[in-house]
């Protein structure tokens, strides 16, 4: 898979010389496909829990695409209301079970295969792709 950023251990991407921290300082705003299928955007805003808000970006995106293949766990499993709290995001390869996570060495050494999203109450969503490209909106005055 390729992409143009790396984790550092769970839900904070490396973009350049910024480190980005989806679980705590960005709230999951969206996360839905193309009309065609052919990709997926995973949409982040940036929350009130923001340490130093201005140094980054309002929103940022992770777009998947190239041969876009999507998988959710159990939906019967879930005892409790899905919310988007506590989202959390990393690799995964196709070895892994629904709880198993990849960081970036692992990553790097077995092939990920994709991102796994998981929020809070345990409903969790993978995202198969060939491509995974981030950015961000500019940063607010």
């Amino acid at each position: 898979m390729k992409r143009n950023f790396q984790f550092d251990g769970m839900s904070v991407v490396r973009w350049g010389d910024q480190h980005i921290d989806l679980h705590n300082a960005y709230d999951l705003e969206s996360c839905g496909t193309s009309l065609t299928g052919d990709a997926v955007e995973i949409c982040f805003k940036r929350n009130a829990h923001a340490i130093d808000p201005n140094s980054l970006p309002r929103e940022v995106t992770l777009r998947c695409a190239g041969d876009v293949r999507i998988a959710f766990n159990d939906l019967c499993e879930i005892a409790v209301p899905v919310t988007n709290e506590g989202v959390e995001i990393a690799y995964f390869d196709e070895g892994c079970d629904w709880n198993s996570w990849l960081n970036e060495r692992m990553a790097q050494r077995q092939g990920a295969s994709g991102l796994h999203l998981s929020l809070g109450d345990g409903f969790a969503i993978r995202i198969f792709c060939n491509q995974v490209t981030f950015s961000a909106e500019e940063r607010m005055p």
